[in-house]
């Protein structure tokens, strides 16, 4: 019932994207809902079903069928009762009842009864048969020949229907759809986004047993190693196998709904494997991402724990550790972004591990990884993965920028871990993880201290390498007085003290710096000069009305105090109430 088109190498499924398609689905259900309500066999719903098949428009089968197969799973047929008349001596009190026939133990008690009277070689015989049966189950013989074979599928009731809606229904059938080709595949790969959902996914590849591994790709028209490339998972499609191709293509199948449903950005290429008109086999490419899939795709057998992934920390550690570090690494004033659970770096043997938290400015990455509860064997495979890491990072220097990793271990586990930083007679490595990438904590907290220290120095070595650049220049509109260093930052991709660093360095005699509210400015000497002579002008002497003159002369209101005070004034504070402050000119100093 697969529908798909094939062009240039490429397969498409046919997804359902109609309204015609929809009025279908909604058609059908409708038929599934009288055959429930009147408890019609199955056969009956059949030859509707077949009936609608043969007048629907579009004319295709597969369709009508597909739907049909997604609907009959939410069905449960069960054998028909049979309607007993109760005690003919009643009269008009006799009672009607229904009563359970097991058609198997009917058929045996007619096929015994017919070795006793011998083979029945006529309809007067076959009856006198059924006859004795039906005496002895006080039924009729009408009741015997329809309980006889109500156990076969085409005589059973529709006993149950779960219904749904159309919309529904088509987003399933597109999901089926799309699980059904992938069922065909010889290898496939998809990448998502976030390690929230790269953890997720994983778990279940491991789950369902599926062959995969994990590799580094660099993508297009990108060159940089600071994160250019994204992370691929490969997995062996059933038909590579040589055995159980239904089992595996089953549990490829059922992976499908964690990676198009995952939140962020997810794509998936597989090469699929189809018969061709001539009776050959050719292996043909299918791409899709999430930008690609139809509108209307779902699955109603799948629940969705992405917002309670996303929601909470794995634990308590890890929750007081982020709040901490956004109130003292503010991310406004510093620029360093902190994700949890970013994508995953790779290990030995395509081996992913998704470190807590991650750090990133400038296009460089610093991980934490906090160690925290354990088992002898969960620390022995954390570990064993962190001895990789760093193994592989001092032998290739290159990756290095990739596995910029801290460790936050429990003091509880010190010992445990502290024989990882040395050198272990089975291994040829000088050491394994560094003394310095350790972090021990206790009472649940993780210091920030050593984090934000290292952040600062890679902010220091940045800033210092664009500064003393003397072809890296800074532009701006020169006939502005008021200049916003952020601006100038966004629009060279320089850190903001870089740029106002440049900035001095270059046009330090035409303007002076201001600091405000995580911004700078620059503003120009003529400007300074001007509010200078109005400001003596107007003998100011509240703190207050200079602030509005300032403001007037389009000065940011966060740049005003330090202003002032560059201006040569200095204010004097009766109280936490600016309009209480008075300003006083300081005495300029006689040259020689």
């Amino acid at each position: 019932m697969l529908r798909v088109r094939t062009r240039k190498g490429m397969i498409v499924p046919l997804f359902c994207t109609t309204e015609e398609e929809l009025g279908l689905a909604e058609r059908m259900i409708e038929e599934f809902k009288t055959s429930w309500n009147n408890r019609e066999r199955k056969s009956v719903l059949d030859s509707r079903i077949a009936t609608l098949e043969s007048s629907y428009s579009i004319g295709d089968y597969k369709l009508v069928r597909g739907f049909y197969a997604l609907l009959e799973r939410r069905s449960a047929f069960a054998i028909e009762g049979i309607v007993s008349r109760g005690d003919s001596s009643n009269g008009k009190n006799a009672v009607s009842s229904s009563i359970s026939i097991d058609p198997v133990q009917l058929r045996r008690m007619l096929f015994e009864e017919s070795s006793r009277q011998g083979f029945a070689l006529t309809e007067l015989e076959r009856m006198e048969i059924i006859n004795v049966a039906a005496t002895k189950l006080h039924l009729s013989a009408n009741a015997v020949l329809k309980a006889m074979w109500s156990d076969l599928e085409h005589n059973m009731v529709l006993d149950q229907f779960d219904a749904i809606d159309a919309k529904t229904l088509v987003g399933w059938y597109n999901l089926s759809l799309l699980q059904t080709l992938l069922f065909s595949c010889t290898k496939l790969e998809f990448r998502v986004s976030g390690g929230t959902t790269w953890k997720h996914v994983l778990r279940n590849v491991k789950r369902l047993g599926l062959m995969y591994y994990l590799q580094q790709k660099q993508q297009k028209g990108n060159d940089d190693d600071d994160g250019g490339g994204s992370i691929v998972c490969s997995l062996e499609g059933p038909l590579s196998l040589f055995k159980l191709t239904d089992r595996y293509g089953t549990s490829l199948a059922k992976l499908i709904p964690s990676i198009i449903f995952s939140k962020g950005e997810w794509h998936i290429d597989a090469w699929i494997l189809r018969k061709t008109m001539e009776g050959g086999k050719k292996i043909y490419e299918f791409k899709i991402s999430e930008a690609e899939v139809p509108p209307l795709l779902s699955d109603p057998f799948y629940i969705d724990h992405e917002e309670k992934r996303s929601s909470y920390f794995d634990s308590t550690v890890e929750e007081k550790f982020a709040c901490r570090f956004q109130e003292v690494v503010d991310p406004l004033s510093t620029g360093w972004k902190l994700i949890r659970e970013p994508d995953p770096l790779i290990v030995s043997g395509s081996v992913a591990f998704i470190p807590d938290f991650m750090f990133e400015k400038y296009g460089k990455r610093v991980y934490l990884e906090i160690v925290g509860f354990w088992t002898p064997e969960y620390l022995e495979r954390k570990l064993q993965k962190l001895r990789d890491i760093f193994e592989s990072e001092n032998s290739d220097r290159r990756s290095s920028s990739d596995k910029d990793l801290f460790i936050a271990v429990d003091e509880d586990l010190a010992s445990s871990v502290k024989a990882m930083t040395t050198k272990s007679s089975s291994s040829s490595s000088s050491f394994l993880i560094p003394k310095d990438r350790l972090i021990f904590y206790k009472n649940g907290t993780v210091p920030v201290r050593s984090i934000f220290e290292y952040l600062k120095s890679i902010d220091k070595e940045v800033i210092e390498r664009n500064v003393n650049d003397p072809n890296l220049k800074v532009e701006f509109d020169y006939s502005k007085d008021i200049i916003s260093i952020s601006e100038i930052a966004q629009k060279h991709n320089l850190p903001a003290e870089a740029a106002l660093r440049i900035a001095m360095r270059d046009y330090g005699d035409r303007y002076i710096s201001i600091a405000g509210h995580h911004h700078y400015y620059l503003i120009s000497k003529s400007k300074t000069q001007e509010l200078e002579s109005l400001l003596d002008k107007n003998t100011v002497s509240r703190f207050t009305d200079a602030c509005l003159l300032l403001s007037q002369s389009g000065i940011p209101e966060s740049c005003h105090a330090e202003l002032i005070s560059k201006l040569g004034y200095d204010v004097l504070w009766q109280s936490i109430d600016p309009s209480n402050a008075v300003m006083k000119k300081r005495e300029r100093r006689a040259s020689n």
